[in-house]
């Protein structure tokens, strides 16, 4: 950025109000967390289980803060268009090293995908609709698997779309930290909270229409949570 156009953006951010400044700050930690509006990629893979699984692997302790979410998103979406909606914890196992070197680079993140999908089918988990949220064996299928942090149940539950009040709690956690952080807030109200990531919902869907002249698909909410879950999973298994 040039230095003309760094005392613009100091100029505007000086004449802008409190409540702008803090939609100017979200807006921006989220487009680094990835939050963008892809299609039939956004983070919530309810039908597509082995994508959860690669996600909840990829991001452990990620560096989460850079293009389209560090690199996680981007692979996780090329993946998608290469497989398509498969829905099979199988297709790992099928698909191999070999067949997944394109999409997972690094050997102990191919280690863990490998021994956790291995694990996860033992337990009885081929398709999303076989994973229970309530089911210890395959909890422990997944946490038993070297390498993997205690958060990657919660987060490969959320990723699949699932919804408990302690998931609810996780979500409402990761949410708060985001904010909070970003803002240098001690806390903050739910009430607040939720309002300024509608906001900057709002904000991010308007920049990326006018950027793709509307032929991007419309960016939601859920699409905004599952960035900052992904950002704060990593975070916390950093």
């Amino acid at each position: 950025m040039g230095a003309f156009s760094v005392i613009v953006k100091a100029k505007a951010n000086f004449m802008a109000s409190p409540a702008e400044t803090d939609l100017t700050a979200l807006a921006e930690a989220a487009t680094r967390a990835g939050a963008r509006p892809f299609k039939d990629a956004t983070g919530n893979w309810a039908t597509a289980v082995e994508v959860a699984l690669m996600d909840t692997i990829l991001s452990i302790g990620a560096r989460a803060d850079g293009a389209y979410g560090a690199g996680v998103l981007p692979r996780l979406r090329a993946y998608k268009a290469f497989r398509g909606q498969a829905n099979m914890m199988r297709l790992i196992a099928t698909l191999g090293p070999f067949g997944l070197a394109d999409f997972v680079a690094e050997q102990h993140q191919m280690d863990m995908l490998m021994t956790a999908a291995g694990t996860l089918l033992d337990a009885g988990i081929n398709a999303a609709a076989d994973v229970d949220p309530t089911s210890q064996q395959q909890r422990e299928a997944l946490l038993t698997t070297d390498g993997v942090p205690t958060f990657a149940w919660d987060y490969f539950l959320i990723a699949l779309g699932h919804h408990t009040p302690y998931l609810a709690e996780v979500q409402n956690t990761w949410l708060d930290s985001f904010v909070t952080r970003t803002l240098s807030l001690d806390q903050i109200s739910r009430t607040r909270r939720d309002a300024l990531l509608q906001d900057v919902t709002a904000q991010l869907d308007v920049e990326h229409q006018q950027k793709s002249f509307g032929r991007m698909p419309e960016f939601t909410l859920p699409q905004l949570h599952q960035a900052i879950f992904r950002a704060e999973y990593a975070r916390a298994t950093a």
